[in-house]
């Protein structure tokens, strides 16, 4: 009978303490949210909510917060995002985890800039998972990991695009790294169903996928988006591209190779490709208007001389993809010009 008691005594104990240890968590979580939010708005940022509230008990810490406000206007551009209910989870024994989501979807307004009109990017729905990751470990530079997920996403602004599914990682940098030769900032993305504003012949108008592993080499500082990129650019910085895999219609393309910036900022890179209905991508641009025909006509010659027989059967191409001077080639083919960034 003693050492019953003596077990039951210890188990109130224990229970006791794990009572007081969530609720202490607890208010340290509320607090943190109104600390946090504070030291947003002494930055300039617009932070703010309706209700939140911290509950769970026992088993969890679940933040849920009412209609939530955050954006800042002081930028160019600037922007705003809402949504009309977030609750972000964790265990109480592994706070370094957290679950948050927004079932009832989130909208981001980014307004208008000197060449472009306002952005509305809208999601039925939105996950992500925020944790700990020492992956930059080795080169004295962990982070904290985002995986996140969105569903119905509806883009609007001078085109209307639409994606069915998107999943993304990143690891974000605790600090900068020390070189070019280190990497600063890791991603990857996993984007399904994207319905294009207008159909392009022959490829249609849904790219049913389209995949990437990028790192980037070097810090990216603060401060406008010009000046940044070109102080990456002259320290040397690169953005690697482990893989990339498109699938639209009957264009299928792999590439992985760098990327780097010219002296006017726009792209410049090297990467090997795996191209299958190059054709198809031919035509789309005549189609579009980004190559003559004559010229049409030359890039199908060039790339078939370049085809072999894939294991399928089907004619590949393997061959240098290179970006300079404003165009894309493939192999010894110009196959379009690029889009010029301004990097608003």
């Amino acid at each position: 009978m003693r050492r019953k008691l003596l077990i039951l005594a210890a188990l109130v104990i224990v229970a006791a303490g794990y009572v007081f240890y969530w609720y202490s968590v607890a208010e340290l979580v509320r607090r943190g949210i109104l600390d946090w939010s504070a030291a947003r708005r002494d930055e300039g940022f617009t932070i703010g909510w309706d209700r939140y509230d911290v509950t769970g008990f026992p088993l969890a810490l679940r933040v849920t917060i009412e209609k939530p406000v955050f954006g800042q206007r002081g930028v160019e551009p600037g922007y705003m995002a809402r949504s009309p209910r977030l609750v972000a989870e964790a265990r109480p024994w592994a706070l370094g985890r957290w679950q948050v989501d927004a079932a009832q979807g989130a909208t981001l307004a980014i307004e208008p800039g000197p060449a472009r009109p306002a952005i509305t990017v809208a999601a039925a729905s939105l996950a992500a998972t925020v944790e700990p990751r020492q992956d930059g470990a080795a080169a004295g530079n962990p982070g904290t990991g985002v995986a996140a997920t969105a569903d119905g996403i509806a883009v609007t602004g001078q085109a209307d695009l639409a994606i069915a599914h998107i999943s993304a990682q990143a690891v974000v940098p605790a600090h900068e790294v020390a070189s070019h030769l280190q990497t600063w900032l890791s991603a990857s993305f996993d984007l399904k169903g994207m319905t294009l504003p207008q159909a392009v012949p022959p490829l249609g108008d849904t790219v049913d996928h389209l995949a990437a592993t990028v790192a980037v080499k070097g810090s990216i500082p603060g401060g406008p988006h010009r000046q940044a990129l070109a102080a990456w650019r002259d320290d040397g910085g690169t953005l690697e591209i482990g893989a990339l895999d498109l699938g639209w219609g009957d264009l299928v393309l792999g590439a992985k190779g760098t990327l780097a910036l010219d002296a006017a900022l726009q792209p410049v890179g090297a990467m090997t490709a795996l191209v299958r209905g190059y054709n198809e991508i031919v035509d789309a641009l005549v189609a579009g208007g980004n190559l003559r025909a004559g010229d049409g006509a030359m890039a199908k010659l060039a790339l078939g001389l370049l085809a072999k027989e894939g294991p399928d059967g089907q004619y590949e191409i393997s061959a240098p993809l290179t970006l300079q001077n404003g165009s894309v080639y493939i192999g010894p083919a110009k196959i379009a010009r690029m889009p010029v960034f301004t990097w608003e």
